[in-house]
């Protein structure tokens, strides 16, 4: 009997050791038992909290209407998507200093860069606003890019707009040569008057 005794209580106790490594295990050995859990889900406690905000692209276009010294243009708004309804007939001022710009290389320094973009030049730019974020046009926009597509196009030189008062000088040379038809002809009548009455003289 004691014999038997004994070999259940060693039983029992092999598996109380087996058992108790299992759950420190489960329980993350410190008692974080969610870290394995958390790990699989992308969480990292509190690291995984505070994401930044959502937020919308902003496009706009229309003309410079100046370039500062700071990395910033202003820009007369034309139109926009509807996230930036409210910057169309205003003009706003966009940094872009860290913004990647499509330009030609204007004056030729072998950069292609915001000295390269001038007033009156067409301009389409990207930004990021927050969700829910109407933008202030009287703040500085940060832009993340620039389009430059250059002045715009001039006047066909074949033009045939009618000039003031080109008809009316043809008009007023063809008058003048029928007045002087009409003087002509005047004149030959009275020649022919004076012909008349010296023969009844």
């Amino acid at each position: 009997m004691n014999f038997r005794y004994t070999k259940t209580l060693v039983a029992v106790g092999t598996v109380a050791a087996m058992a108790f490594p299992a759950v420190s295990a489960a329980k993350g050995g410190h008692g974080h038992g969610h870290k394995g859990a958390d790990a699989v889900h992308g969480h990292h406690g509190d690291k995984g909290r505070g994401h930044g905000r959502h937020t919308r692209s902003l496009i706009v276009a229309g003309t410079v209407s100046a370039v500062g010294t700071d990395g910033t243009v202003q820009v007369d708004v034309k139109h926009a998507n509807h996230h930036g309804a409210g910057l169309v007939g205003q003009t706003v001022t966009f940094d872009v200093s860290n913004a990647r710009i499509v330009v030609g290389d204007v004056n030729g320094d072998g950069n292609r860069d915001l000295s390269d973009v001038a007033a009156g030049d067409r301009v389409l730019l990207r930004a990021r606003v927050a969700k829910g974020e109407n933008p202030d046009p009287t703040a500085t926009i940060t832009a993340n890019g620039l389009i430059d597509k250059g002045p715009p196009a001039a006047a066909p030189s074949g033009d045939n707009t009618e000039q003031p008062g080109g008809s009316t000088d043809s008009n007023d040379s063809t008058d003048s040569n029928d007045s002087s038809s009409d003087d002509s002809g005047s004149q030959s009548d009275a020649g022919g008057s004076q012909s008349d009455g010296s023969t009844q003289a």
